[in-house]
């Protein structure tokens, strides 16, 4: 509304306050950044690894130097301070102080510069009236934790051993309060063992102002330019050691790779570290191995590739933290005989559980199947009261009677003998809109259902009495959450009293716990709201079905869930980084990990908003994982579709590929220089329109054949004659067609255009619009015709094309003025429901599933772009037919040619492409 008042996209822009960019090492830090460019890393690549490596192999160089703190060695923290409050957990109960408050600033409130460690704490038991016992218990943890949470950066690992093998004097610089008698032992145990340690507090100098480096070189004795120093500040690495005239060269920290400026930082994890700060510890972690090879590492942090990339900054610390949780809790621990994890969503907490039970000690944890279709017969006395308490259904009309048959009787022989005696309409019958009359149907079985109901009793009884140890007296159980029906059914099966432990839990399981006098431990302590409950039940599950029910030796009977390759690879990737992130996490923090309690482990949900609100379509990552819901589904729809259904967008462009900073071609223009066949197909309805698409083609900038098709055949000759080699040097071909007046421009190039696809590297589709609704529509018309098929625009995309096989669609961005007008109308960018009804037709025609989704929703605006053949394939092979393009008069949508403009980018996509937007006019 603000671009609308304000007439343009500009005086909008003008009153949002700018932010500055960090240092990058390739200049000041006053530079602003863009609003525009805040997502996107524009800075230079960093120095790769294998380039610091000739480097060092230089003969020139005698010397090699490293800084130590995050460049020798790395903590599991965003912030070097992160660790203090995991001693402040470990110490201030059992020494009765606040750590945070006594040695957050103790460093600079002593006000002596270059100060070590033994000083600081005297200032603290100074400060504090701390007694000496005390005082010596905190630095002897402190100094404890460093040595414990220090290990060595893989990369900089890689530099240094190949120092030593080429026999270099290696020292290590470092600006620090723990002088050397405490570093040298704590390299060595880390795998380093430097000839020289020039530390701050040893020589009451530092690197930052370069005094350090001035005692550096009169130890050493050569010549500065045969150092190589390498560190992470910028500033203290690289700025003073070539003030001092080392050579010296710029690693940044996992911290600097990570945020190209700190506003990011902010963004995604901000308000969960002001929640928590104990969440900077798993973080960090997470970075750090995100990081380990900075070759596979990610570009930019906002814009993850993968879902094991979410997994490793989201579900792997959580579990983790969720699994120190059990273990640290010590009436969990002490109460109980084992923690019972029900299926589906205790699968990753049991198997994690495991890995930190093996670290830390604690009860045996047992994995068992359950789920409301297995143990419903436990929680009401007759099917029908149950079936009365269902409500709900993601389409109410389209859930019938039998889909509820074949929810609830798929493991029994009752589910055909039903079938076989009801009527094809009363099985079509909507459940949830006729309820009552579906009921009635059933009380036709009363006896067989109850005698079913019988039998299940008695199953799924045989399997529970196995699992479930009936020498304790009471039980716990682990799920996700909710209404306590878990706990519930099992007490009704095992004859005791069974206990929860729950991330969240509803009203009704506290009225349950009151009933029954059981007790629910939540590990989540806030309200979470959806969509965060689904994504970590579909993610904590193993790669299979639900139970339904238990044959007669009490084995779990599971649905049939077909299941794609895609499905089965993301869900692997994300429970292995769960796995991997747990065993290294108490690997390395060995007696400090009990201590590594979040406070608010709720924040997860603000760092899950954080990554899917950038622009760079991160909910996308779901998009292969797809559960079926039968209890309330028909259609099995991905995760990414159902969490889109909880999320809604700020605006109609918001989480689609429009936003995508990445859509955007960012290559370096080259004069044409390719050889490729170029097929163009314009539709010319206006006739009068000849004469401006000839200006444009007239100096185009490749050989080119041309399809043109129209509706009137008495223009044939004329448009022969317009169009001829006369006016257009670089025309091959020209082919002029007569077509019916339908489907607009799209029928004529999908149908019309279908014999000549194959012969073509690339395919330009135009025509002469003339949107008579839009007071814009000649602006409109030759900026799409500017970014097209004006010459340096086409020499751009054909280059762009050329140089990059994985392209498969280019068109311009939208119009400015058009994107207006669809922020301020609101409606769906996919258009009305029945649009997206036949989006989602034509793309099961295809054969490239029927679904489709937010982040997916990317087209040209005018339905005119180039495109690879290949890429588009099924657009010309899914054997449309003219008669099912709307007869005219059309309106402005609502149609299958107006459906058809949204899905060029989806199938090229879905074939392996990416689609790009390439804009040099505005």
């Amino acid at each position: 509304m603000e671009i609308i008042r304000g007439g343009g996209v500009k005086s909008v822009l003008r009153k949002i306050p700018l932010i500055k960019r960090r240092s990058t090492g390739m200049g000041t830090e006053t530079a602003p950044l863009p609003v525009l460019d805040v997502w996107r890393n524009t800075d230079p690549p960093f120095i790769p690894l294998d380039h610091i490596r000739k480097m060092i192999r230089n003969p020139v160089i005698k010397v090699v130097s490293f800084d130590i703190f995050d460049t020798l060695l790395l903590r599991p923290a965003l912030h070097p301070k992160d660790i203090f409050y995991l001693l402040a957990k470990k110490v201030d109960a059992a020494y009765g102080v606040n750590f945070i408050k006594m040695r957050w600033d103790a460093e600079a409130q002593l006000g002596k510069d270059n100060s070590n460690i033994y000083e600081i704490y005297e200032y603290m038991a100074r400060r504090y009236h701390l007694n000496s016992a005390t005082a010596a218990a905190l630095l002897t943890e402190e100094l404890r934790c460093e040595e414990v949470l220090l290990y060595p950066r893989p990369d900089v690992k890689i530099l240094y051993d190949e120092a030593i093998r080429l026999g270099k004097r290696v020292i290590a610089i470092s600006d620090m309060y723990l002088p050397g008698d405490i570093l040298g032992p704590i390299l060595k145990k880390k795998g380093y063992d430097p000839a020289a340690m020039y530390i701050s507090c040893d020589y009451d100098a530092r690197k930052s102002n370069g005094a350090l480096y001035e005692s550096v070189l009169a130890a050493e004795d050569v010549h500065p330019s045969e150092i190589l120093h390498v560190g992470d500040n910028y500033q203290s690495d690289y700025v003073e050691a070539v003030r001092n005239n080392i050579t010296a060269i710029w690693n940044p920290s996992i911290f600097e790779r990570s945020f190209h400026n700190k506003l990011i930082c902010e963004k995604l994890f901000g308000e969960a570290l002001r929640c928590d700060p104990l969440w900077g510890l798993f973080l960090g972690f997470s970075l750090n191995r995100l990081y380990s090879d900075v070759s596979q590492a990610p570009d930019n942090i906002a814009s993850l590739k993968s879902l094991r990339c979410f997994a490793e900054l989201t579900l792997a610390p959580l579990v983790t933290a969720f699994c120190l949780f059990l273990i640290s809790d010590k009436n969990i621990q002490a109460s109980y005989k084992k923690i019972y994890f029900a299926s589906r969503d205790g699968w990753l907490p049991h198997k994690v559980y495991s890995i930190v039970r093996d670290h830390l000690g604690g009860i045996e944890g047992v994995y068992f199947y359950a789920g409301r279709r297995a143990y419903y017969p436990f929680l009401y006395d007759s099917f029908f009261n149950f079936a009365q308490t269902l409500f709900r259904a993601d389409n109410l009309d389209a859930y019938t009677l039998r889909d509820l048959l074949k929810a609830y009787f798929a493991d029994t022989a009752l589910l055909s003998f039903m079938e076989a005696n009801i009527s094809e309409t009363d099985k079509h019958l909507s459940f949830f809109r006729h309820k009552d009359r579906c009921l009635q149907i059933l009380r036709r079985f009363d006896k067989e259902i109850a005698d079913c109901m019988q039998e299940k009793r008695a199953r799924a009884k045989a399997y529970y009495e196995r699992v479930f140890d009936s020498a304790e007296k009471r039980h716990i159980v682990f799920d996700l959450g909710y209404s306590g029906s878990v706990g519930k059914a099992m007490t009704a099966v095992t004859g005791r009293p069974t206990d929860k432990i729950y991330f969240w839990e509803e009203p009704s399981n506290r009225e349950l716990d009151k009933a029954s006098g059981s007790l629910t431990r939540l590990f989540m302590k806030g309200q979470i709201h959806p969509p965060y409950p689904l994504l970590l039940e579909e993610l904590f599950s193993p790669c299979e079905g639900g139970v339904i029910g238990y044959d007669e030796t009490g084995q779990p009977i599971f649905e049939n869930m077909p299941v794609t390759e895609s499905h089965k690879k993301d869900l692997a990737d994300v429970h292995a980084a769960c796995l991997e992130y747990a065993t290294e996490f108490c690997t390395l923090l060995k007696e400090y990990a009990p201590y590594a309690l979040l406070h608010k482990p709720d924040a997860v949900a603000d760092i899950c908003r954080g990554l899917w609100d950038t622009p760079f379509c991160n909910l996308h990552l779901l998009k292969n994982i797809a559960f079926p819901d039968p209890l309330y589904r028909i259609r099995t729809d991905s995760l990414e579709k159902k969490l889109e259904n909880n999320m809604p967008a700020p605006t109609v462009f918001s989480n689609t590929g429009f936003e995508n900073p990445e859509n955007v071609y960012a290559g370096t223009p080259h004069i044409y220089g390719a050889r490729c066949n170029i097929g163009i197909h314009l539709h010319l309805y206006h006739h009068s329109m000849a004469h401006e698409i000839v200006r444009y083609l007239q100096d185009f900038p490749a050989p080119f054949d041309l399809y043109i098709t129209i509706v009137d055949t008495s223009f044939t000759r004329t448009a022969q004659n317009l169009f001829n080699q006369a006016f257009l040097p670089n025309l091959k071909i020209l082919r002029v067609l007569n077509v019916p007046n339908r489907g607009r421009d799209v029928a004529p190039w999908v149908l019309g255009m279908r014999p000549y696809q194959a012969a073509y590297d690339l395919f330009c589709h135009i025509h002469s619009k003339d949107s008579a609704h839009f007071d814009f529509r000649d602006e409109w018309r030759h900026y799409l015709f500017n970014n097209l098929i004006r010459a340096d625009s086409a020499a751009e995309i054909i280059n762009a094309f050329t140089e990059h096989s994985d392209i498969g669609c280019i068109f311009p961005s939208i119009y400015a003025k058009l994107r207006q007008v669809m922020i301020s109308v609101g409606d769906p960018l996919h258009g009305s429901k029945h649009e997206y009804d036949l989006i989602c037709e034509m793309l099961r025609r295809m054969g490239l599933g029927e679904e489709f989704c937010r982040s997916d929703l990317f087209f040209s605006g005018g339905t005119m772009l180039w495109y690879r053949p290949h890429a588009l394939r099924q657009l010309f092979t899914c054997e449309l037919q003219l008669n099912e393009f709307a007869a005219e008069p059309v309106g402005v949508g609502g149609t299958l040619a107006h459906a058809m403009e949204r899905i060029p980018a989806i199938i090229a996509e879905r074939n392996g492409y990416t689609t790009k937007s390439l804009t040099r006019y505005s």
